[in-house]
């Protein structure tokens, strides 16, 4: 009993509590590397993005202020997170312009027309890079010669057109107050007053002749009363004047028809008249002679009648007979 006991009292010693206590520290330790490590590991990644992605390098130039736009910005194409923002700083031999590198997704395809512009998020001044533009035939951006990077065209953001047009209407504005300004000068202010008196005087005639113009409004209305009354009749009217056309039609062809009838019967009068003409036409002729003969013989017997009037009641004077008869 002893033995065992003494068996158990040996398990139990200090040297076993130490080793027990060693084991533990270093799983301790190496529970708090491993974590160290996972963190250092998220914090880089974090920082510095996924490094299984190629990036390439952009550069665009920006003349309008770049404030709310830091480093690590997203760069959007069409709403779409394709990088970010690598540097900004201001353009070495330019120093109205800031220059802003960009580190963009390899298989993003930038091409020569898209355009840059700065986006705000809301109210917040927040900015991002967004990019648009860019027809699926048109050649990929490339360096220009003597450039390290390609150079992404810029367009103005919201703000900054937004900013352009308030300035063009106050600049508007302004002229519109100049021109109001110079127009109510001392002898356009006394002509303003003619005219106001001259449209006091018209209203106050206006009002003299209200109960005129109120009988004159009474007659227009009847007027109109009447003229909706005659339009009302117009379809009756325009029926007779259909009916009254279509009976001048038939009387217009009855007409024709008459004298088509009329015509046929000239022709046929004046063939018969031709028959009839060469028929009685040289005993006319004849006729002529015998009345121009007796006429003629009319003429001797007045001439001679007018010689001698005794003939009619003693007749012709006969000659004596001459010596030796």
């Amino acid at each position: 009993m002893s033995t065992r006991g003494g068996a158990g009292h040996f398990l139990a010693g200090p040297g076993n509590e130490k080793m027990v206590t060693r084991k533990h520290y270093a799983l301790i330790g190496a529970f708090v590397i491993v974590l160290g490590t996972a963190f250092i590991g998220i914090t880089l990644w974090l920082a510095f993005g996924d490094f299984t992605r190629d990036y390439q390098t952009y550069l665009i130039y920006m003349e309008e202020s770049v404030s709310g736009l830091y480093v690590d910005a997203p760069v959007k194409f069409r709403g779409v997170e394709v990088g970010r923002v690598n540097a900004l700083d201001l353009r070495p031999d330019n120093p109205q312009q800031v220059r802003i590198t960009l580190a963009i997704e390899s298989g993003v395809p930038i091409t020569v027309d898209t355009v840059a512009t700065l986006a705000f998020q809301g109210l917040t001044g927040i900015a991002s890079v967004d990019l648009s533009g860019g027809r699926a035939d048109s050649p990929l951006l490339q360096p220009r010669p003597g450039e390290e990077y390609p150079i992404l065209k810029t367009g103005p953001s919201l703000f900054t057109r937004f900013d352009t047009v308030v300035s063009e209407v106050i600049a508007n504005l302004n002229l519109v107050a100049q021109d109001a300004h110079e127009l109510m000068n001392g002898k356009n202010l006394d002509n303003a007053e003619k005219i106001l008196a001259n449209l006091e005087s018209v209203t106050g005639a206006l009002a003299v002749q209200r109960e005129r113009l109120e009988g004159g409004v009474e007659g227009l209305a009847e007027l109109l009363d009447n003229g909706g009354q005659a339009s009302a009749q117009l379809p009756a009217l325009v029926t007779r004047l259909d009916q009254t056309a279509e009976a001048v039609r038939t009387m217009a062809e009855d007409i024709a028809g008459t004298s088509r009838v009329i015509r046929e019967g000239v022709q046929a009068s004046r063939r018969d008249l031709r028959g009839l003409t060469r028929q009685t036409l040289p005993e006319f002729q004849s006729l002529l002679a015998e009345i121009r003969e007796l006429v003629g013989s009319l003429r001797q017997i007045s001439r001679r009648l007018e010689e001698d009037p005794r003939r009619i009641l003693y007749g012709p004077t006969l000659e004596l007979p001459g010596p030796g008869e």
